[in-house]
Formats: structure tokens, sequence, C-alpha cells
């Protein structure tokens, strides 16, 4: 029998990996269970809910590097990180339709430690001009990885890049 800390982790890694691989509604708490090897109840009781283990997850995720960026780095390294390594729980949550308002708001806290205090920005509508920054390359990459795009999805990374460079620019 497992210990209480022990099945936590296990549910919180089961979950991460659930969540990265079929999204939110993909991921169901049986699955999840399942795949921690424990009882799928026990998400409720050590999480209350699979909103809530949702959050978690998203707080638990490693941040490799806390020093911002240029915002043509941010941009070039945020757009690598979808392509090489597919959407995590965080990149996920920020066009989740199906997050209630609390949860949205947790997620909302958690974008803007991670992603929006990234980019090195100053002066007016720093944070707006950041968001804006994100959700142009939120949607690049998932235009990518869904393939409704032809040309977007066969482009490189380099020629992403150069096309994007003035926008960017404007928006630094």
């Amino acid at each position: 029998m497992r210990d209480a800390a022990a099945s936590r982790l296990a549910l919180l890694t089961a979950a991460g990996e659930l969540f990265h691989a079929r999204g939110y509604e993909g991921a169901t708490v049986r699955d999840i269970g399942e795949r921690a090897g424990v009882d799928p109840a026990l998400i409720a009781r050590y999480f209350g809910g699979k909103e809530r283990l949702y959050l978690a997850v998203l707080a638990e995720e490693h941040v490799e590097d806390d020093a911002p960026l240029d915002p043509q780095t941010f941009v070039a390294e945020l757009l690598a990180h979808w392509d090489l390594r597919g959407h995590s729980p965080v990149s996920r949550a920020l066009g989740a339709l199906e997050l209630s308002d609390d949860v949205r708001e947790q997620v909302r806290a958690i974008v803007r430690e991670r992603m929006v205090r990234k980019v090195a920005l100053e002066g007016p509508d720093a944070e707006l001009r950041a968001e804006i920054l994100i959700a142009l390359v939120l949607g690049i990459s998932l235009g990518r990885a869904n393939g409704t795009m032809p040309q977007l999805s066969r482009a490189s990374r380099a020629r992403l890049l150069a096309a994007l460079a003035p926008v960017v620019d404007g928006l630094a």
C-alpha cells in the first residue's frame, strides 16, 4: 500500500503525462488513476477534483530559467519549445474553454509568472504586448501542430522567425 505522499506524486505525474498527451478533456479521472496505479477517487481526496489536479500539474511544472529574454529570443524559444516538445498543460490552458472562472484565474497567475514576465519588455502596455506575443506564438504553434494551414505547417522555424521579426520588433 502506498503512502499519501507517494500516491499524490504518482497522480501528479500521471496527470501531467495525460494532460500533455490528451488535453484537459481527453484525460479522464479513471485513466489518470490507472496510470498512477491508485484508486481514481484519490484525485478528489488529494486535489478536490480534476480541475484542481490540473492546476496542481501546472504549478508543479519545472521552470527551466527565470532570466527575462529579449522579445525575438523569447518568441524563438517559445516556438521551438512548442514545435519540439509539443503543447504542455500550460500552453493547453491558454486556449482551454472548459475551465471554470476560478480555475481560469489560477491559470492566469501561473501564465503571468512563467511567460509574461519572461519577456523583457518595458514601457507602456508592456504586459499587454507580452500577452500579444504569447498569443501570436500560441496561435502559430497550434496552426502548425494541427495542419490546418499548410504553408504554416511546412515552413521552417527560421522562415517563420524571419517573417515574424517585424511584428515582434513592433511589439518590443
